[in-house]
């Protein structure tokens, strides 16, 4: 899968770092990607705590990828102290580098996954718009998506104030039974979107729901899981 994944996703404690270890790795290693040099020197990262953060990340990476089908206890422990370790490391660069520079936007923060800080004093509003998704033709390798509000049949503008759509996505026979069984998500902020595949992919089923989200990262209700064959 070449798509990135940048949506943030709060946990049900309303933490946005996630606990699962499947998902984590894939969290912070988009995070890491899209930090750039360019970026962390922007951003007055130093360079040994890039390499302080990536080398514990190398270290997670290494248990995650070769944990068994059926993991021993000692590997789950040792995945999960070095997810922990890595985890403090990941809110100490989020707290002191990226949510408390102005130089770093709210784009760049809803890219990594991180939502931003509320600076606007006004109420927040329940969001009601859900998402109606739509596949068009594609090269093989690929799947289309086109989206609007479900409400509107005359407009398909996204809700006025709101970033984008997150996407959640999963290569499986069987429909998702809920949103924690969506191994990936991308925030979608233009229509037309292309999601591509690996070859190996080829002919399985994707399921996909979406929600929209807003400029604050509040998020709306997830429209009802649709599905297409990978061509």
């Amino acid at each position: 899968m070449n798509a990135q994944i940048t949506a943030t996703s709060r946990q049900s404690n309303g933490d946005f770092v996630p606990t699962n270890a499947e998902r984590f790795h894939q969290w912070v290693n988009s995070l890491v990607a899209y930090i750039t040099p360019e970026k962390a020197t922007a951003w007055n990262i130093p360079k040994a705590q890039m390499n302080s953060f990536k080398n514990l990340l190398n270290q997670f990476n290494e248990l995650q990828q070769n944990i068994s089908a059926d993991p021993t206890r000692t590997q789950i422990e040792r995945r999960n102290q070095a997810q922990k370790t890595l985890t403090g490391e990941v809110r100490y660069v989020i707290q002191r580098y990226l949510r408390r520079q102005s130089n770093v936007s709210d784009a760049d923060l809803l890219a990594m996954g991180i939502p931003p800080i509320d600076r606007i004093r006004t109420p927040h509003f329940t969001v009601t718009a859900t998402v109606a998704i739509e596949f068009r033709p594609s090269v093989p390798f690929t799947i289309v998506v086109d989206f609007w509000q479900a409400a509107l049949s005359h407009s398909r503008a996204r809700p006025k104030g709101f970033t984008g759509a997150v996407f959640l996505w999963n290569i499986s026979d069987e429909m998702p039974a809920s949103t924690e069984d969506y191994k990936h998500h991308e925030l979608i902020t233009r229509r037309l979107h292309r999601f591509s595949f690996d070859a190996e992919h080829r002919g399985k089923r994707v399921w996909f729901t979406a929600c929209w989200q807003n400029a604050r990262g509040i998020r709306g209700e997830w429209c009802p899981p649709v599905s297409t064959v990978i061509a």
